[in-house]
């Protein structure tokens, strides 16, 4: 839409929103900018009456509540006017629980690019009768740290879904590796920020913490180039990724004299019995360990925790039927 028509529309409602009595286009036309035109011109005149009524048009079809009627007061032609009751938002109010989680929300946004959105949001709220600032001192909310300075970048790539590319350090690498992810959402769990989505390069679904992203995040690809699952819940697989990241505790048996790399990984080693030294150690990928533990063979006998000791019979399993295949 032109600036001149955006001007125009402007004007027109200020102007039916002005008097209760119905405004006549004749009337309309002498007074709102945008609409001057010679009475007496046919075909200005006509160009006029084809203006107003795409003008009409459009206000209705963004949702201004256009009336149409006749002042008798008047010489009986139609006019137009909108009622005040049904063009006025109704006053706003929220429950002590809603102000709070505005005020919460508020506290968040702490990053240099979102503090002038949610301070506009304050102050119309503030305006509105609304006490915001009461709630926010019982409201503890973790801020942003700089580090996850990401958020800006992936909740517009959310909003447009566009594809984002950027460089994370897993707990487990050693550099950085390129990722590129179709964002679903973000969400705060226990104090630190996560975005979910679709990893094109593993082909399926991915948690990434914000704080291990190195570098900038960057917006490729077109607008709309996918879709977000229904019932996404960010928080659930933020959850989940930091499960499993948690360290676990493993107890194995090790033979005298042997499997020497758990041995070196131990952080506690006895008792010793008839089967051989009772190892303990951390870990926090469970299918990562129990592969590796199931390369000593016979010589490591798994004993806690039960996802460890199942993961591991797999494992042998699994060796032990490519053993057998000719």
């Amino acid at each position: 839409m032109s600036n001149d028509r955006t001007e125009r529309l402007v004007n027109l409602v200020i102007c039916l929103l002005s008097s209760r009595r119905f405004q006549t286009a004749t009337r309309i036309a002498r007074t709102v900018p945008g609409y001057e035109h010679d009475h007496d011109d046919k075909k200005a005149h006509d160009a006029f009456q084809r203006k107003f009524e795409r003008d009409k048009a459009e206000l209705r079809r963004i949702g201004i509540p256009l009336q149409s009627g006749i002042d008798y007061l008047g010489d009986g032609e139609p006019g137009y006017r909108i009622a005040r009751s049904d063009f006025e938002l109704p006053q706003i109010e929220f429950t002590d629980a809603e102000a709070a989680a505005v005020a919460a929300a508020a506290r968040l946004w702490q990053q240099p690019e979102l503090q002038s959105g949610s301070a506009d949001a304050l102050r119309k709220l503030r305006a509105a009768g609304i006490d915001v600032e009461s709630h926010a001192a019982a409201t503890p909310v973790t801020s942003l740290p700089g580090a996850e300075a990401a958020l800006a970048p992936f909740l517009e790539a959310v909003a447009s879904r566009r594809t984002v590319v950027f460089d994370y350090l897993g707990p487990r690498d050693e550099s950085p590796q390129p990722r590129r992810l179709q964002p679903w959402g973000c969400g705060a769990w226990r104090g630190r920020w996560y975005v979910a989505g679709y990893d094109l390069d593993r082909g399926a679904q991915r948690c990434f913490r914000l704080s291990r992203i190195t570098g900038k995040v960057r917006l490729t690809g077109p607008e709309g180039a996918f879709a977000i699952p229904q019932d996404v819940d960010v928080l659930a697989f933020a959850s989940e990724s930091e499960a499993r990241h948690l360290p676990s505790r493993a107890t194995v048996v090790v033979k005298p004299k042997r499997a020497w790399g758990v041995r070196r990984r131990a952080d506690q080693i006895g008792p010793r019995t008839a089967e051989g030294d009772h190892v303990c150690f951390s870990y926090t990928d469970t299918t990562e360990t129990a592969a590796w533990l199931a390369s000593f063979g016979p010589d490591v006998l798994v004993l806690e925790p039960p996802e460890l000791v199942k993961e591991t019979v797999a494992c042998l399993q699994a060796l032990a039927d490519e053993d057998e295949t000719p």
